[in-house]
Order: C-alpha cells, then structure tokens, then sequence
C-alpha cells in the first residue's frame, strides 16, 4: 500500500471520529430558562465563556420537552428612543405624554404611513414596506399589524393580492363561506398562526390543544406533526359536513403557510411600537428625530442617513453650542436640533459636565473671555477648546470668528493660549483675594487680552474642521454648490453603489475624496487608491497606469470629482469590479457638459410680470448656453429658440426659476 493510501485511510478514519462530535459552542442571544427552584436540580449548566452566566447545553426544544420554560428577553433600542424623545417633548412643551395611550386611530399618524414616511419608525422604514404603504393606504391599526407579518421572505408573494382585495381592486373569496367570521380582518388572506388555530377548532373540532401543536408544526416546521394531524383534522372537517376538495385545498395552503407562518402577538407588539414611533415623529418631529441622532450617533453612516432625513422634514439641525446644548441632541425653543456637546472629539466627559454645571449654576456665558474666568481650566483645556472652537460650539460669541482664536495675540501664538493664560491669571487672583486681609474686594486688575484680526476661514477648511471634530458636515456640506451637476448628470448615489453592480454596468458617481493613496509598483508603474464620499455613502475606487498618469492631478483629499466608469468582470472569474473611464472636477462638469437649457413654460404663467421676471434674470445670468422655451396648455406647445440670448446655467440660474415656479430641462 502507498503512502498516499495511508493517508486516505487516515483521512477517512478521523473524519469518521469527528463525525457527530460538537464543533464549537454557542450562547443564545436573548434566551432564558425559568424554574421553579435552583437551576441545577433541573438541568445540568456550567459557566459560559468570559462572563458569570449559567448556561446549559440542552437546546430550547429540550428545555421545553422537560416541561421547562424558555423565554426570549429582547433589548430594543427603539424603546430608548420613545423613552428620550417623551423626556425632550416634556421638556420643551411641558407636556407628559403616556405613550401606553396613544390613540390608535391618529389621523396625522397614519397620514406619515400612508405617504410611506416611515424612516426611523420601527420594523416600516425599509424602501420596499414604503412602496406598499404608499399603494395600501392603511387606516387601521390592523393594517398595519398585517403589513408587518406579510413583509417577509415568505409572504411578500401575497402583499400585492392583500392590497387589491383591501382596494376593492379584486374580490375577496373565502374557500368555505365559515372562514369569513376569522379571515374577514386580513381579506381572505391567511397570515396569522393564531388564524389556523381558529380555523382548525372552527372547521375540524380541534382542542386547544391540538390548535396549538398544529400551530407549533407550522412555526417550526416540523413535517412529522404536520402529518400526524392531518387525518385528525380530515376526520373533524368531514363530519363537519366540509367538501373534502376544499379541506384538502385548505390544508395544502396551510402546508406552504407552514414556510411563513408568523403569529399575530409578535407582530401586533412590532405594529403598537412603531404606531408609537410614528406619532412621535407626526406630532413632535424635531424631538422624535433629536433621540433617534442620539441613539446612532456613534455610527456615522447612519448619523448622516438621519441628519438628510431631518433635511427632508425641514428641521434645522445646529452645531453644538456652549449656552445650549446639553450632552446629546436636544431640541431648543425654536424647534431647531442641537448637536450634543459630547458629540465633539477630544472635548471629554469631565469637560463637557464642567461645562453645563458652571452654565446651569451661573447662568449663560456672555463672552469667550466670561468662560475663562469662570470654567475650571484644570478641566477645560486648551485641547477643549480649540476643539470646541473648530465644532462651532463658541459660534454663539459673534464678536470673535474662528479663525480669530487661531490668530497671534500679543506674543503669544494663539488667541486660545492668551486668553487661556488670562483666565488662570483671573481666578488666581480672585483665590488670593478670598484669603487676603481684603478679602471682600472684588477688583480684579488684569487686563482682558485684545481680539487678534484675522481673515475668516474659506468654507471647505470650516466644513473639513467640523467634520473632523463632529464627525459629520453640520453647517453645510462640500456637495451643497454642485446641486445641478448631482441632480443632472450623475446616475447613482454611492449608497447604492453596490446593490447595482452588473457586468457591463455603465454608472457616473460624484463625491469628495476622503482619502487617497498614491504609489509605485513593481513594475515602476504608478497608481492610486482613493475613497470618494457623497451625502450618504463611500466607495473605495483604484486608478493603474494610463488611468492614473491622465487623472492623477484630481485625485487629492478635499477634491469633489465626478467619475464615469464600468463594472467588468476579473479575468476568468465572475467577481466583478468598477473600472472609472474618467475623472473630472464636479466644479467644470455642468458647464462642460450643458448645451442648452429648455424652459417649461405654462400658458397660465405669462404676463406682463412674469415676463420682465425671466427678462431681467436672463440678463443677469448672461453666458453661453443656448436658451430654449416650450409654452404650453393642454392642447397645444409652442417651442421657442432665443437666438439673441444666451445664459450662463448654474445654480444660481436653477434656484431662481425654481422660485419663479419655471420648469426646466438640461440638454
């Protein structure tokens, strides 16, 4: 026998010998037994892995064969949220909202599902659920129970017949005229566990009991309980008087129901959390949106995901500010959102409480100055509040501008350090006054130090500071001035960058270029890697060789690029990757790409009025872009050529004729 025999056969005997044994361990994630007295006289337990908890090999189908109790105790962040926002609303409104008591047939709540605006409500905010919200209008608290259960893997297929049937679109059938009194709430549709229960005692005499091991089968899948019930229940349908054609359809349904099967509690308990959800965010949107930042605050994808949402609602969200904020986002008398103190960088939680207990104790600070003279500085650094500065949160100050507390003062470097030395010099003296022979003075005789004149930052250093800070772009956003080229000549946001791949798969993407990384190879051959940011996602993009020797001058940090490219597959693979064909700046794209501008004009529009509007906002946005107008009712247009005049399309143009109510389109 050859050695490579011997090692088969050893291979196959230790694979025999492994066989059967347990691979690893697990812990349930929410799982918990319950017994009538000490664990241990009930089951074996040992002690799991890093922690002092007791844990038991037996699975859950064990544990309750053995007659004990396995519960499922689930944390749910959403409860936080409802919690946080009730305290902000309270705050600011003096209102004490019992969120257990929330009217089920609120009609500002279910306006917001119904136009499926359901982003940050509980179990309804995915793109899909707001498509069929939109489409089903619901107007009752059981709709949405139903949407709940049907938005899964399974029943989805039955969203579309559930919507009709609700429409009056198509017709509601029951296969026995006796499963309406149960069947009636969902329109013929079954979707609950708890409607096969009914049914099953209804239509074949079922105990509760036998109601419930069917109900189990289901909801675990298990074929053997399944069979073992169906002559029972054929038997029970039968002397009932039931066709056996439509029990057998009905069973066969509850056969592939047994593939979905969802109980009504669990779904009736999702629906009662996001009804809350939805009628915080339908009454007091500014608050429910200030708790839901705060509770994803340390995930910046999603942080921006919810701060565009906040732009959508037209809530203000404001920078951090030290007479205002608290340590998470809070919501001011103005209904504007705060950004929390805590939310900045390198500020610290002993500064931040330093800060707010001097603030409550005291009163709000009147100048830059009035902090040092007041705020620990052994707590509050120099650190603090460079980085409180670069956040915006001493914006509320307007006799100093940021970049004034950068500038020389005097012979020190910063304004900052000034100020700093100033401060510890201040409370210094008003220390030694309290133990001199004169303690009751309050005459203090060091000179408040000069503001150093200083040039403002420009915009793209105060945004890249800010989110350096914070973490996110707040008081604008480096893509806010490309809004024609983002809206007119890019195909897709980076979010779903790679929900879209497909080979051969041409895609135009902008952004600001994040990070970049510029090497040599082997080969001597340049290339880069570099990661382009928009609103709401990233992506990593690589340029090689010819790529990188004509484009490489864009690809620097702080850059905003437009990218045209196309996903190809790896050689003799099917792994796909995205091959950019071209690089361009997004500041030169409109202008390089924009031929001409039509202007969509309405009959009902034109008087004398509107047309020495256009007639002087042409003038004034004078350039080289052709001019063309289409004037329309609804029988006839009319197109138009302005040869003497030509305009320069941008934003400025864009924002002005959407004020004016002029439909346009780019050629």
């Amino acid at each position: 026998m050859s050695k490579q025999d011997d090692l088969i056969g050893l291979t196959l005997r230790t694979a025999k010998e492994l066989e059967g044994n347990i691979r690893n361990t697990g812990l349930h994630a929410c799982g918990v037994i319950i017994t009538p007295g000490d664990i241990s006289d009930y089951i074996p337990v040992a002690t799991a892995k890093d922690t002092d908890l007791l844990v038991t090999q037996f699975d859950n189908s064990s544990v309750e064969s053995a007659g004990l109790l396995k519960m499922d105790f689930l944390g749910l962040k959403t409860l936080s949220i409802i919690k946080d926002a009730v305290a902000l609303v309270k705050q600011r409104h003096q209102i004490e909202l019992d969120m257990d008591a929330v009217p089920l047939d609120d009609g500002k709540t279910f306006e917001l599902f119904q136009r499926g605006d359901t982003i940050a409500i509980f179990q309804y905010e995915s793109p899909g659920m707001q498509k069929h919200l939109k489409n089903l209008k619901p107007n009752k608290f059981e709709d949405l129970i139903a949407m709940n259960a049907l938005y899964r893997p399974g029943p989805l297929q039955y969203i579309p017949n559930f919507i009709a049937r609700k429409l009056g679109k198509e017709t509601i059938a029951y296969d026995l005229p006796v499963m309406e009194e149960i069947l009636s709430e969902t329109y013929g549709i079954t979707v609950y566990q708890e409607q096969v229960m009914l049914l099953s005692q209804k239509l074949a005499g079922f105990s509760k009991g036998q109601a419930d091991a069917l109900r189990k089968g289901m909801g675990k899948k298990k074929k053997e309980i399944i069979d073992e019930l169906y002559p029972i229940f054929l038997e029970g349908c039968l002397s009932s008087g039931h066709p056996k054609e439509a029990v057998d359809k009905i069973w066969n349904d509850w056969q592939a129901f047994a593939s979905y099967a969802f109980n009504k509690s669990h779904s009736t308990c999702y629906a009662f959390v996001a009804f809350q959800t939805a009628y915080l965010k339908a009454h007091y949107p500014a608050e429910f949106m200030a708790s839901v930042l705060t509770h994803n605050k340390n995930d910046i994808t999603k942080l921006n995901f919810f701060l565009r949402e906040c732009k959508a609602l037209s809530l203000s969200v404001q920078l951090p500010d030290v007479n205002e904020s608290g340590i998470n986002f809070s919501v001011n008398a103005m209904g504007q959102i705060r950004i929390g103190l805590s939310a900045m960088k390198n500020v610290g939680e002993g500064a931040v409480e330093e800060l707010i207990r001097e603030r409550e104790a005291n009163g709000p600070f009147l100048s830059f100055l009035d902090m040092m003279r007041r705020c620990s500085l052994r707590v509050l650094n120099k650190k603090s509040f460079e980085n409180m500065i670069m956040g915006g949160a001493l914006d509320c100050f307007s006799e100093v501008i940021r970049a004034q507390y950068f500038a020389t003062s005097d012979k020190y470097e910063t304004f900052v350090e000034h100020a700093l030395k100033y401060g510890n010099a201040f409370q210094q003296q008003i220390e030694e006054n309290a133990i001199s022979l004169f303690g009751d003075t309050d005459e203090v005789l060091i000179p408040e130090p000069n503001i150093p004149e200083a040039e403002p930052w420009l915009m793209m250093d105060q945004l890249n500071r800010e989110k350096e800070i914070i973490g996110i772009y707040v008081s604008g956003h480096p893509l806010d001035s490309y809004k024609l080229e983002l809206e007119n000549y890019i195909n897709c946001e980076l979010i779903h960058f790679d929900r879209v791949q497909a080979s051969g798969r041409q895609l135009k993407v902008a952004g600001i270029i994040t990070q970049a990384m510029h090497g040599v190879n082997q080969r001597g051959n340049g290339y880069c890697r570099f990661t382009l940011q928009d609103y709401n996602g990233s992506i990593e993009l690589y340029l090689s060789q010819d790529m990188y020797m004509k484009y490489r001058g864009h690809i620097e940090v702080g850059q905003v690029v437009y990218v045209d490219g196309i996903f190809k597959s790896r050689y003799q693979s099917d792994e796909l990757y995205f091959e950019p064909q071209s690089v361009r700046l997004l500041a030169t794209l409109g202008d390089e790409m924009t031929r001409s501008i039509t202007l969509k004009i309405p009959l009902r529009l034109i008087t004398q009025a509107f047309e020495k509007t256009l007639d002087r906002l042409c003038l004034e946005c004078k350039g080289k872009h052709h001019l063309r107008m289409v004037v329309f009712d609804e029988e006839v247009q009319i197109p138009f050529l302005a040869e003497k005049r030509k305009v320069q399309v941008d934003s400025r143009l864009l924002n002005e004729l959407e004020r004016i109510g002029v439909p346009y389109k780019l050629n």
